[in-house]
């Protein structure tokens, strides 16, 4: 077992600012996952109206980052070492049944859970996750925001 903590799998996730959507992993074992993200301005985009909105790819992003991303890293620094884990990139591989049920703002937290649910599994370099995003906080604290079936894959980097 590699004994890696949540912040040392946060630091092992490849992405970074401005694309990196994940500020703290709040839980993390063999069954789940949960992590959290505030979305900042610069995440948004300007509708036509004037608002400003994170776009739905970007709250996929994040169900990848932490359901197929840090999840995966756990799962595999069980077995591996970090030296091997360096050797190694990861692809977004597959999305399922997913669902943006509402917008998300700028100053909007939200919370990323992960688990196998009744279709996920962990094998060798593959995940596969059911994940749900929920707002954190404020007035709309606890409503759905994005659910879906993701997957990524690991592999040795090309020489």
């Amino acid at each position: 077992m590699s004994g890696f903590t949540k912040e040392k799998i946060l630091s092992l996730i490849p992405q970074q600012r401005p694309m990196r959507f994940v500020d703290e992993i709040l839980e993390l074992d063999e069954e789940h996952i949960l992590g959290v993200y505030a979305w900042k301005q610069e995440d948004a985009v300007e509708y036509p109206d004037g608002r400003r909105v994170i776009p739905p790819v970007k709250l996929v992003e994040m169900a990848a980052q932490i359901g197929s991303v840090a999840w995966c890293i756990y799962h595999m620094t069980q077995t591996i070492s970090e030296a091997e884990l360096s050797r190694m990139v990861g692809f977004f591989a597959e999305i399922r049944r997913a669902e943006c049920k509402r917008p998300v703002f700028p100053g909007d937290r939200t919370a990323c859970f992960a688990s196998f649910g009744e279709e996920g599994y962990f094998r060798g370099n593959k995940l596969l996750s059911e994940v749900q995003m929920q707002f954190d906080g404020g007035s709309k604290d606890g409503q759905d925001v994005f659910e879906g079936l993701l997957s990524g894959i690991w592999v040795p980097r090309g020489e």
